[in-house]
């Protein structure tokens, strides 16, 4: 029974598809049965990094006019394709005769390959989700790019809602070196453990590699043109890492078994605006304009569960950063969320760290140490007892920094009238 992997992102151009694709050719070249199911319906990009021309696309097995075994290409290197149609909107949302024969076609393939690994399009729409949460294990490419890092956090909430917390791992593409893979990935997990409340796991990382476009602009996958160069050693060590952990040792069918749970849910019929459907929103009185205020009226007013109002709010966030192509959060509003937290542990590491960080960049503390002395000395009810301790720990300071007594104004002005005093004597 197949292991199944599915690769995603957050974001497109983090080179997934350049991943899944190498990994299978890598796997295939330990003596793996390896199967590469292009689930990107939007692009197809497998198709265009290898090079094939697909006749017949998975289209064509849902719609009934092949079988799953009339559209495989079983390349040279030794992997076999399910080619995607390019512009397909997406492969879920299907009738119940749809489901069957996708069913049918993936319990084919998990029994017929040691590898089934999936490359899905970027984002959180439905179909990327369900192909996402359908698999045995997921694969999640980051980069750099901090749009990379929000968008993934936004896929992850998405899946977590799904039920999806479990054998999630991260891959670093993109990086110089593992120090800097290292430094991404530590900062994202932390994101992720904090607000998600779930683990990820560093599967490994990518560095930056010239060979791989020359490879994408050759429609030649680099571990196939270029073996010896450093990325394809890479994608090695990657493939042993898959081989040694990633194991379907249940032998179960995870994959289709997702989809058979699809079959078997009710799929609602279309609704019609019909006057039953309109008296019935009149008396409920659904706003008739799509104001702010009427929005929230709306959502106060309407008893939605905990994981459909964090779905709003995921939607929401997304639509706003692909429509101003920046993230919602800020520097400003992480900033005003912990000061309206009102936790005192919470401001006082912002007030630390805004405090390194300015004497960093300025060479110079946000408060000069003698003011902050003097206004602690001036706020502190010290008695007289311990104001004299605290001036000889100044005066054994002094001494230990410079080698010698501390002597001020007052000590100088008495130890000459004593010299004068002595000289008349």
């Amino acid at each position: 029974m197949a292991t199944v992997i599915a690769f995603t992102s957050g974001k497109g151009g983090v080179g997934k598809t350049n991943i899944s694709t190498n990994l299978s050719l890598s796997l295939a070249a330990r003596q793996e049965k390896v199967c590469l199911f292009d689930a990107d319906t939007g692009l197809a990009n497998v198709n265009i990094l290898m090079g094939i021309t697909p006749r017949y696309t998975i289209e064509h097995v849902l719609n009934g006019t092949k079988t799953i075994n009339d559209i495989i290409i079983n390349h040279p290197s030794g992997i076999s394709v399910v080619p995607a149609a390019s512009g397909i909107k997406q492969c879920t949302n299907l009738d119940k005769s749809q489901l069957s024969l996708l069913v049918s076609a993936l319990e084919s393939l998990e029994n017929k390959f040691d590898y089934l690994l999936i490359d899905t399009a970027a984002g959180i729409d439905t179909n990327v989700l369900d192909f996402v949460a359908s698999a045995q294990y997921r694969v999640l490419v980051i980069t750099p790019d901090p749009t990379s890092l929000t968008d993934s956090f936004a896929l992850l909430k998405m899946l977590i809602i799904r039920g999806k917390k479990q054998s999630i791992f991260i891959i670093v593409n993109k990086v110089e070196n593992y120090k800097a893979s290292q430094l991404i990935f530590k900062r994202f997990q932390h994101a992720v453990k904090n607000h998600l409340k779930i683990e990820v796991y560093f599967l490994g990382y990518l560095a930056i590699d010239d060979h791989i476009n020359t490879s994408v602009s050759q429609q030649v996958p680099v571990v196939l043109s270029f073996p010896n160069s450093s990325i394809s050693c890479g994608f090695a060590s990657l493939a042993d890492i898959i081989k040694r952990q990633f194991k379907n040792n249940e032998k179960q069918p995870f994959f289709s078994q997702y989809w058979v749970k699809n079959l078997a849910q009710p799929h609602a019929p279309p609704q019609k605006n019909n006057s039953k459907q309109i008296a019935l929103k009149q008396k409920n009185k659904l706003p008739q304009e799509t104001g702010l205020s009427n929005i929230y009226n709306l959502l106060n007013e309407q008893a939605l569960p905990e994981h459909e109002l964090k779905e709003l709010i995921v939607t929401l966030e997304a639509i706003y950063e692909k429509k101003h192509k920046k993230s919602v959060k800020n520097i400003n509003s992480t900033v005003a969320l912990i000061l309206a937290e009102s936790n005192e542990d919470k401001i006082m590491e912002l007030h630390t760290a805004i405090g390194r960080s300015y004497n960093r960049q300025f060479n110079k503390k946000i408060n000069p140490a003698k003011e902050e002395i003097l206004q602690e000395l001036a706020d502190e009810n010290l008695s007289k007892t311990e104001f004299n301790q605290l001036m000889e720990s100044f005066s054994d300071i002094y001494h230990q920094r410079f080698n010698q007594q501390y002597f001020g104004e007052g000590n100088l002005l008495l130890t000459k009238i004593q010299s004068l005093l002595a000289d008349k004597n």
